[in-house]
């Protein structure tokens, strides 16, 4: 017997066989709930995700922390009231959107680009697609989160200021019967803004997973067409130049909440300077949010996953 067939192993005459084990898998034969549930899961999950609950506290650090200083304004204006040694009014509520502009558009170029482009990033989309919840109810969830999130930062503040202006009053129960009728205004003004300023925001940052990228296209966006449409506001002549203000999303929503409001802006502010009917902002308010939505959802539909 030669060398080589000495080393090699005998084969088995015994036939291979294998074990078969009960690991105890079954179906799942419980209450499926459905897509009602999925969307509000993801709604939850998106709104708890924007303000870094649940997540590391360099996550928190920039939602609440521009959360306090668009709070800052009210809280000054509490406390001044409270010292104040007779009655008036410190501040009108449809001054506070030109407090806190700035603050929003930072939130959106914080929060937007990781609302989709996190799952983008993470490949996450495909496994959200193949469950109840489809990709309009995807949408949704992502857009009524951040809507949600920037009309509580508009909101909160307000309540503050009411309290400031009451309690710089003698009559406290007086003053709040007799400016009942700001709430709608308030309501309205800050429902626009938010579902504005966050459709916009989406439909900038959902074309790229880089979130670098993304807050820095949202950012250069505000900046840019403010600035133009200031340049313009002074450069141009008859009614181009009225009209030139509509070019810019931070300009338009602050002559529409004077507009709803009913009251004339500030005669230094670009709104007045531009001597456009009010009407016209919220007409370009629902134009653009109406276009960014659609990019939004266009965008969404066609997105590979």
């Amino acid at each position: 017997m030669s060398e080589a067939s000495r080393l090699q192993p005998a084969a088995s005459t015994e036939p291979r066989t294998g074990n078969i084990y009960d690991l105890g898998y079954r179906g799942y034969d419980g209450a499926r709930l459905g897509r009602r549930y999925a969307f509000l899961a993801l709604f939850t999950y998106t709104l708890l995700s924007i303000w870094g609950i649940g997540r590391s506290w360099l996550a928190k650090l920039f939602p609440w922390g521009l959360a306090v200083i668009a709070l800052l304004p009210a809280i000054v204006i509490l406390a001044v009231a409270a010292v104040a040694p007779e009655e008036f009014e410190i501040a009108r509520p449809e001054e506070y959107y030109g407090f806190v502009s700035i603050i929003l558009a930072l939130i959106c170029a914080v929060a937007a680009p990781d609302l989709i482009g996190r799952d983008q990033r993470h490949h996450t989309l495909a496994l959200y697609f193949s469950r109840a919840l489809d990709r309009t109810d995807y949408a949704a969830a992502k857009l009524g989160a951040l809507i949600l999130s920037l009309f509580l930062v508009l909101c909160v503040p307000q309540v503050f200021l009411q309290l400031g202006n009451a309690v710089a009053t003698d009559d406290l129960t007086g003053y709040l019967e007799s400016n009942v009728e700001v709430i709608p205004p308030v309501l309205a003004s800050s429902a626009l803004v938010a579902l504005l300023m966050a459709s916009l925001t989406l439909a900038i940052s959902i074309f790229t997973s880089r979130r670098a990228f993304a807050t820095g296209a949202v950012i250069a966006v505000f900046v840019i067409l403010t600035v133009i449409g200031g340049v313009l506001l002074e450069t141009l002549e008859g009614d181009s130049r009225q009209y030139s203000l509509l070019i810019s999303p931070l300009l338009i929503q602050e002559g529409m909440v004077y507009w709803i409001f009913g009251v004339e802006p500030p005669a230094d502010s670009d709104p007045a300077l531009a001597g456009l009917a009010g009407g016209y902002y919220l007409v370009a308010t629902l134009a653009y949010t109406a276009v960014c939505l659609a990019v939004v959802y266009r965008r969404i539909m066609r997105m590979s996953v």
